[in-house]
Formats: C-alpha cells, sequence, structure tokens
C-alpha cells in the first residue's frame, strides 16, 4: 500500500469524460467517488473490478487486477458479526450457568449409527497402521464419554458433517450445541432450553418465544388425526390411518417410515410457529439413545418454534446391553438402506460398561436457531462459504 493513500477499493463504475475522470470504489459494503479534473497517467488502462489506492490528485496506483470475474459469493459483514454475536452469546449462557465446555474430536471411529444418515469417511495411516475414520454427525458419544469419565455440566459447541442433503435448512456441514447434566433428566434439560431463548432474547434483542407449551406424540396424533397412539401402535395400523388420511406412504417400508410421513404431513405443519413447543413421549421404535419411561414411550422431547424443528432431548439410556442391541438395529436399518456400513465405537461401550451416570442431554441446532431468531431463511446465507 502506498504511504500517502487517500482511498482504496474495487473500482465499482468508471466514466470518462473528456479528459476528467469519476472513479466509484466500493470498499466495505460502501461506495466511494472520486472525481479527477483531468486523468492521471495510464488510468485509461484500468477497468471495472481493478483493485486500486488513490495517492493524489495525479497519481492512482493499481494494487491488484481484476484478470477473472470474483467467484459467485456474497461478503456479508453485518450477518458474520451477529452470527459472531449469537455464538458467543450461546457461550457466555451456558459458563454463567456453571457448565464445562469441551471439545471433541473430529476424526472419529463411528459417526454414530443413526440409520437414516449418510457419512463423510476418510483413512488415517500412520506408518503402516491404516484405520477408517469418520467426521462426526454429531458430538454425542464422545460427550457421554465424558459423562463417564466424571464429567458433570457440560457443553460443546461442535462441527458436525451429515452428508447427501443440501438444501434451504441443510449443509453437509454445519454448527451443533450439545450439552448434559450428569445425576439429572429431562425437566432441567427442557428449563435450560426456555432460560437460553430468554436469555438470547434479552442479550441479542430478539423477540422471544410467545407462549410454551408441551404436547405428547399421543396427544397429538389425537388433536390432529383424532388417532388413539400407544406405544403398541403397529405398522399396519400407521398404514390405514395415512390411507384414511390420504397421506402418500408409497415410499414407506419401515413402521418409522409411517410414523414421520404422517407427523410431518399432518402434525408438525400444523404446529404454532410462534409457540415454543415441546413434543414429548415417543413410540419406543423412536426412542434413539433414549430410556424407554415406565409406560413404554421414548423418554426424549423435540422443540419446535418458528417452523423449525430446533432440538432434540435424551434422558440418556446408560444401559449397555439395550444401548449395544439398538446400535446393532440401527446398522442392520443401515444396510437395508443401502448407507455405508459403519462400526460401534468400542470406547463408548467400555464405558457404558464402566458406568455412565443417569442424564439429560440435548443436541441443538446453531444455525436453526439463528435463523428463527432472524427471519433469515436459508442456511447457506450464513456461510461465507456454502455448498
Amino acid at each position: 500500500m502506498p504511504e500517502n493513500t487517500q482511498a482504496a477499493g474495487r473500482i465499482f463504475a468508471l466514466q470518462r469524460e473528456g479528459e476528467s475522470l469519476q472513479i466509484t470504489l466500493q470498499r466495505d459494503q460502501k461506495t466511494h467517488k472520486v472525481h479527477f479534473a483531468k486523468a492521471p497517467l495510464h488510468s485509461e488502462f484500468l477497468i471495472e473490478g481493478d483493485v486500486v489506492a488513490i495517492v493524489s490528485p495525479e497519481e492512482i496506483c493499481l494494487l491488484a487486477p481484476q484478470k477473472m470475474s470474483l467467484p459467485r459469493r456474497t461478503w456479508a459483514p453485518e450477518i458474520l458479526t451477529k452470527w459472531n454475536q449469537y455464538v458467543q452469546a450461546l457461550r457466555d449462557f451456558f459458563i454463567s450457568q456453571g457448565f464445562l465446555e469441551v471439545k471433541t474430536p473430529s476424526l472419529v471411529p463411528c459417526p454414530g449409527t443413526e440409520p437414516s444418515l449418510d457419512v463423510f469417511a476418510t483413512e488415517l495411516k500412520v506408518g503402516s497402521r491404516s484405520e477408517k475414520l469418520y467426521l462426526p454427525t454429531s458430538p454425542e458419544l464422545h460427550l457421554k464419554k465424558a459423562l463417564a469419565l466424571g464429567a458433570e455440566k457440560i457443553f460443546e459447541i461442535a462441527l458436525c458433517y451429515r452428508n447427501g442433503e443440501i438444501t434451504e435448512r441443510h449443509q453437509p456441514e454445519f454448527t451443533m450445541l450439545e450439552w448434559y447434566r450428569a445425576y439429572d433428566n429431562l425437566s432441567s434439560i427442557k428449563k435450560d432450553v426456555v432460560h437460553l431463548l430468554q436469555h438470547l432474547a434479552q442479550t441479542l434483542h430478539f423477540a422471544a418465544p410467545q407462549n410454551i407449551k408441551s404436547y405428547s406424540v399421543a396427544e397429538l396424533f389425537k388433536i390432529h388425526c383424532d388417532f388413539h397412539f400407544t406405544p403398541q401402535t403397529t405398522k399396519a395400523e400407521l398404514k390405514a390411518l395415512a390411507e384414511k388420511m390420504n397421506v402418500d406412504v408409497h415410499s414407506a417400508e419401515t413402521i418409522d417410515d409411517f410414523f414421520f410421513l404422517i407427523f410431518m404431513e399432518k402434525i408438525e405443519s400444523q404446529l404454532n410457529p410462534k409457540e415454543l413447543i415441546f413434543v414429548e413421549k415417543y413410540p419406543p421404535y423412536q426412542a434413539a439413545l433414549a430410556r424407554l419411561t415406565d409406560d413404554g414411550w421414548g423418554d426424549r422431547f423435540e422443540a419446535y418454534w418458528q417452523g423449525y424443528e430446533l432440538a432434540n432431548a435424551f434422558h440418556e439410556l446408560n444401559d449397555p446391553a439395550i444401548q449395544r442391541l439398538r446400535a446393532e438395529e440401527d446398522l442392520d436399518k443401515k444396510r437395508d438402506l443401502n448407507k455405508e456400513p459403519v462400526r460401534l465405537d468400542s470406547e463408548f461401550f467400555q464405558c457404558l460398561e464402566a458406568g455412565m451416570p443417569p442424564s439429560g442431554g440435548i443436541a441443538l441446532g446453531v444455525e436453526r436457531l439463528f435463523m428463527a431468531l432472524t427471519g433469515i431463511s436459508r442456511i447457506s446465507d450464513l456461510r461465507l462459504f456454502p455448498w
């Protein structure tokens, strides 16, 4: 950079009239016009897109010529600034509540066993050693290992990776906030969600949810489908319900498929976006990594607000035998869906066998909550380099 630079930036427009020259510079999303009564020497070689410095009324310094057009990317510092403030507010909330921030690996032996998720695989090579590793779909398994090792109140804001889907709400790389309370259950986790949204609304001047409501899955099926849903409800019964309610289930094969298709079309779409809604007590085949309640429901909840499924919480399963059985069932479902096979994390099961305390845990989509707070509709707008 010339020492006596008066202005600098990328040329947005050039206007030549006789001997005079007007250059419009663009920098930091602002424009600045510079007028020359007599065009400086060699300025006829400048083009729109060149990066220049105005040194004096007689001198322009070419800093970087534009030889190609820029990629179709958008530099939006105002969104990035809000995003950084938001992430810092998340971190500040949990630290103020006595949680310890941890960092789990980005290369893991098991990315998670969720049957529907596609994963990213890579390979570790050290000398003659070779091992297949993955980018994590969530930090869950390692955070639970930490609970077994003695952690009690922990959180992580982690980059996660899921292959195979790019939409307005999905990117292959995204941010997950997970937090856990050892020796605790879902009632405390639910309070955390409410207090977190109140903290964000107050700190960042966003609108908080107008009302907070909780429904069981059975209650929602009764309200929206006039259907008596129980833990024993069969695939045939759900198929008959779908046909009765004109839900397209031609692609459905498993009981999970029928449940999801009915729930998304007839229930999820009807939830009031202005209310923070907790949907709890899922059917046992939807328990995932959650315990079952005494009456047979999966002890978990999902949180909805502004039309987004924001978070998924579990009263964590800590029985190693049941956990292994569910994980192996997930792997069987993966094979049936022609998904890439993964192996189980032996250290995770070692931690369960050694004893993991009863705990409440939750995974929250960081981008989704930001979109719900700000009204931004595309997750790609939150990233400088989206796919």
